[in-house]
């Protein structure tokens, strides 16, 4: 496996370019579970009249609209992605739902937030961590601009399963996967380097030093689906 080169403007092109098929692929390459894996990565954020939620690397905003089923309509999210092309079709999303005065999503860089102090009573990323190339920078920003007592939030996929597990885990990646995503986006590459990025993540206590690294507290971690996934949370 190669180690995946993670150059923003690169990734930014090519996350703008599976936009069009990104839900579509999904739902098909995780057989439907994605949708529960955001529903319990949104049940740890915490519960309180009319919050306010940082929604990171938001893409097309499925994440935000878990929320606002959740948490109910004196909620308030803002997402932030920097891809255009998700955002755009997360903002048309949001829309035909009739979500507009309840998500506000808008172009930003997760390792430097154009936040004030502890606005957030939460933030949540999820699928997104992996991409960029300093994860406690990025845990440290989302951190930053929630209130004390806040949460992160971090759902992402797993690099090591079970040794029963982990074989066919990596035959999917390493084959399936790209092969897929390539046939139903026409960009095998960038289901190539999805691929990459998942193997080349820590793995759940490794990525838990990471976090208390960046100052949270209380870090905790919940393995999905035979560990296919993880949600990990800290506590500002």
């Amino acid at each position: 496996m190669s180690k995946p080169a993670k150059n923003p403007a690169k990734i930014q092109t090519m996350f703008s370019s599976i936009a069009p098929r990104y839900d579509l692929l999904n739902r098909l390459l995780s057989l439907g579970r994605d949708r529960y894996w955001r529903q319990f990565a949104v049940s740890r954020l915490p519960k309180k009249q009319a919050s306010q939620f940082l929604d990171v690397a938001t893409g097309t905003g499925d994440v935000a609209v878990e929320i606002i089923k959740q948490h109910g309509p004196d909620t308030r999210i803002t997402g932030i992605d920097f891809s255009e092309g998700m955002l755009e079709l997360g903002k048309k999303k949001i829309s035909d739902l009739g979500y507009q005065q309840l998500i506000d999503l808008r172009r930003g860089d997760v390792t430097s937030l154009d936040f004030e102090d502890e606005v957030f009573d939460a933030a949540i990323i999820a699928f997104g961590i992996r991409n960029v190339p300093d994860y406690k920078k990025s845990i440290m920003e989302m951190a930053r601009v929630i209130k004390k007592g806040g949460r992160v939030v971090i759902l992402e996929f797993t690099s090591m399963q079970s040794r029963f597990f982990q074989w066919i885990f990596r035959l999917y990646l390493e084959k399936i996967l790209p092969f897929l995503g390539g046939l139903i986006s026409g960009r095998k590459t960038a289901y190539k380097y999805l691929s990459d990025s998942v193997m080349d993540f820590p793995p759940p206590e490794e990525f838990k030093k990471i976090m208390l690294d960046s100052g949270l507290k209380e870090v905790e971690y919940h393995r999905l689906t035979f560990s296919i996934v993880t949600v990990h949370v800290g506590i500002k």
